[in-house]
């Protein structure tokens, strides 16, 4: 008899739970664009069951140019939405949007431009015919645009027909792209290109971000948390079953894409997600603190205000969703609920001010490791490290690099007679003078003693970077006052070049010093050598 209670018992509850989910509301996440490898995450969440085991059900919405996933969100016909920066663009202009999970570490949002018309570097994008989306949505470019000094309105913008073919027949020398789709067809065109990553330019931003709004947030906590997290276990999925997620694409979904086309997206948005390496929807509040300052540097936005609350925080949530909870069931222990509150939010602010100091003194110790105390550039060990990653571009995108060692004269002479606080005084002149002076994509940094290295990136030939040189000549010339004195230096230069000097940032250097040297040896007034 209690056996047969038990077995009812227990039908009832299945059907119970059988008709909360069939019952339960649907709901939307709007996709960026068609479906693709690209959302792979989001397939095996619908099709392996995670969405309908969290009570959920959910209908993925492809995009399109006029379904755009920030605005669908905000008009409400979606509750869901997949977006790249624009996301955090809109937040801070006044939208109340909160990211829940950034899928990708790396954005492979890019630029692809024809070698055949000269295009190797941004500033080769000058006067020529570009296709963009506007800037809320390709706000990766326009940042780039920015660091490299280019003001868009030297180019001439089209708005993206989002045809591929358009590069390929030559109606624009660049075309606004994803690393893991647009290559594949231009590879199978015959079509030479070069890829404009912002990555290479100082812009390296979160991609394709699982948000919702702050409303939806407060009316479904429990919803969010589920969906998320089931989300997340789909694209661990994914991850580790490409092939699977190709083949669904292919037979439910009918994809206007080959199934090598799909395997290439496959392999190019596993090193953009980064699963082996960092947590799935990873998100560190530093990155994207140092997104939205891009952002203001870049007067995109006028502040960066609104990023407080932007950073879905699931844990916190579910506290206070506990102890509202407690204080309905348990209307006897009021007091020792609000006295729970209050020491997990000291705890909770306790906790955040050490983090952040924990995280201002690791900042401090980078500079110490990365940076020369004095002048502010970059110390001898920095300089290599990022020599290696600059001469690792050049050698990828084919485009060269020069290498200027630089030697103050007269500079002994000072240290000898006035001290060496005199001679700090000129040397923080001289790195001024540097960092004034070259782009950020360059690099400056204090050899040893009187002694500078420049890296320049995107050199097209000499005679493009002689004016500068001079320029920094002349103005390292300029009197430096100190204790009613004015003191005088002057600089000798040589240049090395890769690849055509060497391929090796050691020899570049000693190539280059050697030719300051042959300079310094002259009688006449020190200059460069650049030959």
């Amino acid at each position: 008899m209690v056996s047969i209670i038990r077995v009812r018992l227990a039908f009832y509850v299945l059907l119970i739970g059988s008709f909360s989910s069939i019952s339960a509301e649907p709901v939307h996440i709007q996709l960026r664009w068609h479906h693709q490898f690209q959302f792979a995450g989001y397939y095996a969440a619908l099709e392996k069951g995670f969405y309908r085991k969290a009570g959920l059900d959910v209908i993925l919405d492809a995009g399109s140019p006029e379904k755009k996933p920030v605005q669908q969100v905000l008009q409400g016909h979606a509750q869901y939405g997949v977006a790249n920066s624009e996301l955090l663009l809109e937040r801070l202009r006044g939208a109340r949007l909160v990211a829940l999970a950034a899928i990708y570490q790396h954005s492979p949002s890019v630029l692809l431009a024809r070698k055949d018309a000269g295009v190797f570097s941004p500033h080769d994008l000058i006067g020529k015919n570009v296709m963009l989306m506007d800037k809320a949505v390709d706000a990766d470019f326009f940042a780039m645009m920015y660091n490299e000094g280019i003001n868009m309105a030297d180019i001439h913008v089209i708005p993206s027909s989002f045809n591929i073919q358009d590069l390929v027949d030559g109606k624009v020398v660049a075309f606004n792209s994803y690393l893991s789709n647009e290559p594949y067809y231009l590879n199978q065109h015959g079509v030479d290109y070069a890829v404009l990553n912002p990555r290479n330019y100082g812009v390296d931003f979160y991609s394709d971000i699982l948000f919702t709004t702050e409303d939806e947030i407060k009316k479904h906590p429990d919803q969010v948390k589920a969906l998320r997290n089931a989300s997340l276990e789909g694209w661990r999925y994914a991850m580790d079953h490409p092939q699977e997620i190709i083949d669904l694409l292919v037979n439910k979904y009918k994809v206007n894409k080959s199934i090598a086309h799909l395997e290439f997206e496959a392999n190019a948005i596993r090193p953009l997600i980064a699963p082996d390496l960092v947590e799935l929807g990873h998100m560190n509040p530093w990155r994207w603190q140092h997104m939205a300052s891009t952002f203001v540097q870049a007067n995109m936005v006028e502040n960066d205000h609104a990023l407080e609350g932007f950073i879905y925080d699931s844990d916190f949530k579910v506290d206070k969703e506990q102890l509202w909870l407690y204080s309905e069931i348990f209307l006897a222990l009021v007091i020792v609920v609000v006295f729970v509150i209050v020491v997990l939010f000291v705890s909770y602010r306790t906790a955040r001010r050490e983090i952040r100091l924990r995280l201002a003194a690791e900042q401090e110790i980078k500079k110490i490791a990365y940076r020369d105390t004095l002048t502010g550039l970059d110390n001898r060990h920095h300089l290599f490290v990022l020599a290696d990653q600059f001469l690792k571009m050049a050698q990828r995108d084919c485009y060269k690099v020069a290498v200027c060692f630089i030697d103050l004269n007269q500079f002994k002479n000072i240290n000898d007679t006035l001290g060496h606080k005199a001679g700090d005084k000129v040397l923080m002149h001289v790195g001024h003078t540097l960092r004034n002076f070259i782009r950020q994509s360059d690099v400056a940094a204090r050899f040893g003693g009187d002694e500078f290295v420049l890296l320049l990136n995107h050199v097209k030939n000499k005679e493009d970077i002689t004016p500068m040189l001079l320029e920094v000549q002349q103005a390292i010339r300029q009197p430096v006052n100190y204790q009613n004195k004015q003191l005088y230096v002057s600089a000798s230069m040589g240049v090395a070049y890769y690849p055509d000097d060497g391929t090796d940032i050691d020899a570049l250097i000693d190539l280059a010093d050697s030719k300051m040297y042959h300079v310094k040896l002259e009688d006449k007034e020190p200059l460069v050598s650049l030959s």
